[in-house]
């Protein structure tokens, strides 16, 4: 049976404990200003909220990185730093709010079967008009007037694997830079491994040439793994794949991506 949420999807004058104006300052302050699709967004959040039973402990999952995250962070206890709000950028504007410990819950989306050919939000959201071209007044004022009445919502069970909480595990120096990092990354930490952001020596002394190197797994065929590695599969096993000393096949190069390893 399919529940009916229509009942919450209204405009409303309100966005979680905020008036309109309240939630637009808030936002400014939270995110640098009230970006089209954090109020969109705010509204999405405050039906979701409201959907679920009042005593039950929830974590949260935006399907995109842009604007939603900040709404569940604004209106929820979830976020990032508590590891409540988890982000999978698939690109879709939906998030679901759900059980911590049952993982059903609902999952709401902008629904462009209720959104008006000639609508601004329409415009805005599939980016057929560059920004500066946008009627940003326009679009405000379409989004307060429709709050979460443009999207649908249904009830979803969340896989396994996407709520187990996660953990650091344990922690070791980086045999390079000496940094302490999570162990289960691997012989040396992600940066070290060639994933740093920042560009190296900038007119400062010399990084010394590393004892270890982090090699793309398709050209590790051949080589001796340096330490073991483990591969889970959540609620099955978890337990060593590969082992110290073992020599890398082609065939292990399909292995080792599906365990999420790029390089090693």
């Amino acid at each position: 049976m399919t529940t009916d949420y229509s009942h919450l999807l209204v405009p409303s004058e309100t966005i979680g404990s905020y008036t309109i104006d309240q939630f637009i300052e808030a936002a400014t302050q939270f995110h640098g200003y009230a970006a089209p699709g954090l109020v969109l967004g705010g509204f999405m959040v405050d039906a979701a909220i409201k959907a679920l039973p009042d005593d039950i402990l929830f974590d949260a999952l935006s399907e995109t990185s842009w604007c939603l995250p900040d709404a569940v962070q604004m209106l929820s206890p979830c976020s990032v730093g508590n590891g409540w709000l988890k982000i999978l950028n698939l690109g879709l504007y939906s998030v679901c709010l759900y059980d911590k410990f049952t993982g059903h819950g609902v999952r709401l989306w902008v629904d462009l079967d209720k959104i008006d050919l000639d609508s601004e939000i329409r415009t805005w959201l599939l980016k057929n008009k560059p920004k500066q071209e946008q009627d940003s007044p326009l679009l405000r004022r379409q989004i307060l007037e429709a709050g979460a009445s443009i999207c649908s919502m249904r009830d979803v069970q969340v896989k396994p694997e996407q709520r187990i909480k996660r953990s650091k595990g344990t922690v070791v120096p980086c045999p390079i830079c000496g940094e302490p990092y999570p162990a289960q990354f691997g012989a040396i930490c992600r940066s070290c491994q060639g994933e740093s952001p920042y560009l190296d020596n900038l007119g400062t002394d010399i990084m010394p040439e590393p004892s270890l190197v982090a090699t793309p797994v398709e050209k590790a065929v051949g080589g001796q793994a340096l330490h073991d590695m483990t591969r889970i599969e959540p609620g099955v096993s978890k337990g060593p794949e590969f082992k110290y000393g073992q020599i890398l096949t082609g065939g292990d190069v399909c292995r080792l991506q599906r365990m999420g390893r790029s390089r090693i």
